[in-house]
Parts: C-alpha cells; sequence; structure tokens
C-alpha cells in the first residue's frame, strides 16, 4: 500500500553558502508574548492534523498556510515566488535518507496572525500537491524560524491557534532543544529517546540509525510512504509502554525509517499529533516549556 505522507520528518536547513548568500538579515516586530494579551487565529484542519491558517506575503493577502513546527526554514510555493519576481539562490536540504537541492530565496515580508517579519530567508518548492492530497491550496509553510517568535497553542478540537501567554494544561515537559526545532525527552520501553515536536507529521516515526536494535517492539509489517524525498518504506512497530516527559501515554504504534547518520544529529524522531492523545498542545518560550491536553 502506498500512501502520501507529507513531510515524513523535519526539513531543515543546512548550507552554509546559502547563509552568504543571503544574510541574516531578517525583520521581527517586537510582541511581548509575555503580556496578559492573547491574539485568536482560526484555522482548518486536515486529516486530523495538518493546520491551516490565513495569512499575507507582501501585498498578497488571503494565503493559505501550513502551521509546520518540524519545519526550519519557512518555505513558499513557487508560483508565488514568480509573481514576487523573488531573486533565488541554490541550497541544499536533509531528509531522512538523503539531501536534496532546492532553491532559496528572500521574502518581503509575511504575516501569520500577530506575527509580522520582514526579509525572510525560505525554501521555494512546489507545493501543488497538498491541493492534490487534500484539495486545498497551500502557499506557504510556516515553519519555527517564525512561530517561535511568540508563545502559542494550538486547540484542535476549537479550531483555533492562541499567540500570546500559556496557561496551565494538563501536563508539560520541558524543552530539551529550541534551535532550529523544539525536542522533548520520550521513554519508549525504558530507552530514552529525543522526538521532535512535528504538527506537520501524523504520527511517531523514529530514525533506525538510532535504534540499537527493536528489543521490546513488537512488529507489525511495514508499508511504503511518499515525502519531498520521494518513496520508502517503513517498519510499523507496537511500542507496550510510551512516555512523553513524565506522563504515561501507555502503548503507542510508531514507525521505524531508514536515514543517514550524520554526525551532529540531535533528535532520534518525530512526535505527529493525528489521534486522541492530543486535543491541545502549546509552546511556550517564555520557561522552555511544551504542553499538552488529552
Amino acid at each position: 500500500m502506498k500512501r502520501l505522507a507529507v513531510y515524513c520528518l523535519p526539513v531543515i536547513l543546512v548550507l552554509i553558502a546559502a547563509d552568504r548568500a543571503f544574510p541574516q538579515t531578517t525583520t521581527y516586530v517586537p510582541i511581548n508574548s509575555h503580556a496578559a494579551v492573547t491574539t485568536t487565529l482560526p484555522f482548518r484542519l486536515y486529516w486530523g492534523y495538518l493546520v491551516i491558517v490565513e495569512g499575507s506575503i507582501g501585498d498578497r493577502r488571503k494565503l493559505a498556510f501550513l502551521v509546520d513546527t518540524g519545519a526550519n526554514p519557512s518555505a513558499v510555493d513557487q508560483k508565488i515566488a514568480r509573481s514576487l519576481r523573488l531573486a533565488e539562490q541554490p541550497a541544499r536540504v536533509n531528509l531522512s535518507n538523503t539531501s536534496v537541492q532546492t532553491p532559496i530565496a528572500v521574502l518581503p515580508s509575511l504575516r501569520v496572525g500577530p506575527l509580522y517579519v520582514e526579509s525572510l530567508p525560505v525554501l521555494t518548492e512546489d507545493l501543488s500537491f497538498y491541493q492534490k492530497a487534500l484539495g486545498q491550496e497551500v502557499d506557504a509553510i510556516v515553519g519555527m524560524d517564525v512561530l517561535r517568535k511568540s508563545s502559542f497553542s494550538i486547540n484542535y478540537k476549537a479550531k483555533e491557534m492562541l499567540f500570546g501567554p500559556i496557561g496551565t494544561l494538563q501536563f508539560a515537559a520541558p524543552f530539551d532543544t529550541e534551535l532550529p526545532v523544539v525536542t522533548i525527552q520520550m521513554e519508549l520501553q525504558a530507552r530514552q529517546v529525543r522526538v521532535v515536536i512535528d504538527t506537520g507529521t501524523p504520527d511517531l516515526m523514529l530514525l533506525k540509525s538510532h535504534m540499537s536494535g527493536l528489543a521490546g517492539f513488537r512488529t507489525l509489517g511495514t508499508e511504503e510512504v511518499s515525502d519531498v524525498s520521494g518513496s520508502f518504506r517503513r517498519t510499523k512497530v507496537q511500542i507496550p509502554d510510551v512516555y512523553l516527559g513524565q506522563a504515561r501515554i501507555g502503548q503507542q504504534v510508531a514507525f521505524v525509517v531508514a536515514d543517514r547518520k550524520d554526525e551532529g544529529d540531535y533528535f532520534d524522531g518525530v512526535l505527529g499529533f493525528r489521534g486522541t492523545h492530543f486535543r491541545k498542545i502549546a509552546f511556550d518560550f517564555e520557561h522552555h516549556r511544551f504542553s499538552w491536553e488529552r
């Protein structure tokens, strides 16, 4: 069986040459996310986990943005880049088991909710596959390079994002890393792993090179999926006991994918949000804490 997995792993830009071509001149309008003020942004939910909000790029308004906390940098569709006549430079992106070349450009400005940035370096990609898969155009993918400028929460039941101070939720765990994306600790059958909190992914996915065997995991078979790097196979496993931070999740299905073991890897997998374990999630950048409600 072949299924579309829209971004199976975080898209992290790693190219020094691109940084030299585009100096870090991004301008962020300061937001006091710790003040007692919140901004609410409604969203549309697809496939039970993909969050799409309205935003603008330059003078182009009412665009559809996919909120992807596992992406850094953000990305814009090629048609938007062409219409704005943006200059592009080559860059290389690391994916799960390969690296690909993709252009990078600088947006004049981007606004989503209360967040407003100018001179933002982004990947330029063909995002038309979202239209084919979802029946919904996606004009840009907004990643952690933009989102981390304010604490925010995602309420999947109410279909709302809230920017501003984070209240107390049922469960919480500290960030392990905040840049380039947020990671936290999970315990899989007494095995400690570090996972990326990724709203653009539906499942718990683990990197094969980081798993010293699959002892204690029951294999449920394999399946073929596709992402931006092409098609590949992944192994479906059942983990008897899973903890997120100090909170017990219990039995969990996960997927193990082959990857390249690169020096400096800082995560062992990604945690997606399809299913009943998460009704609301929050990223608190004041206290460096991820929290959630079931």
